[in-house]
């Protein structure tokens, strides 16, 4: 019994199980096209000048702001016009000793190389 349910042989002794309709694609295609709606077409959308360049506008306006905050809340007391004459001068000495303790690093190393 199980190999008689099996057998695919058993099948294609009778008749097939799923047939087409006689006539079924002779003028398929005017019957498939009478039953879709029309579609209409639209005009594309015109885009206009200003439309096209409002992306980049924006960025560049996000840029330039940006750049103006960092500009005032960054540059903030650390800009050589607000410095004191008092504090401008302190900076060159201890860019001055800052100088010579390097120079001396560098030739105490030289030396050693030459010794």
């Amino acid at each position: 019994m199980k190999k008689e349910l099996n057998n695919p042989e058993r099948l294609l002794k009778g008749p097939a199980p799923f047939n087409v309709p006689e006539g079924y694609f002779e003028n398929f295609t005017s019957r498939m096209m009478s039953r879709l709606p029309e579609k209409k077409y639209e005009q594309p959308k015109k885009v206009t000048l200003m439309q096209h360049v409002r992306p980049w506008l924006y960025m560049a306006a996000v840029f330039a702001g940006l750049g103006l905050f960092f500009k005032v809340v960054v540059g903030l007391g650390y800009s050589s016009a607000t410095l004191s004459a008092g504090q401008a001068e302190v900076d060159e000495d201890y860019l001055e000793y800052v100088e010579s303790q390097y120079a001396s690093y560098i030739l105490a190393e030289e030396m050693e190389i030459y010794e």
